[in-house]
């Protein structure tokens, strides 16, 4: 059974906007694809570790924290030129994962989650 959550809804925004920035620059000629299919396969394990209980080295913690640099190298080294929208949703999935990674560190307490 799923529990339908503020930290659930937080973690599938993050994950399903990484997803969708992956794929948008895997589409394209904009930009460095190794760095996008790594988004892609970290987005795709932070969405599925809501439903399935993932083992120690690739539970949520971790994949966050490799997204989170991820996404961070793909705004800093302007990988994909395209439209400003999508850098927007790079910079949106960035700021939720870094949410997701300090809420699950424990080094932030937000009420609620």
């Amino acid at each position: 059974m799923i529990t339908i959550d503020l930290w659930f809804i937080l973690q599938l925004v993050a994950s399903g906007l990484a997803v969708y920035d992956a794929i948008v620059r895997l589409r394209g000629k904009r930009g460095n694809s190794i760095l996008a299919i790594a988004e892609l396969i970290l987005g795709g394990l932070l969405l599925l570790s809501l439903f399935v209980s993932l083992p120690g080295f690739v539970a949520a913690l971790p994949i966050a924290l490799l997204l989170l640099v991820d996404l961070l190298l793909l705004i800093f080294l302007r990988a994909g030129r395209g439209a400003r929208g999508n850098r927007t949703i790079t910079i949106i999935a960035a700021v939720l994962t870094a949410i997701i990674l300090l809420v699950r560190a424990g080094w932030l307490d937000l009420p609620g989650l």
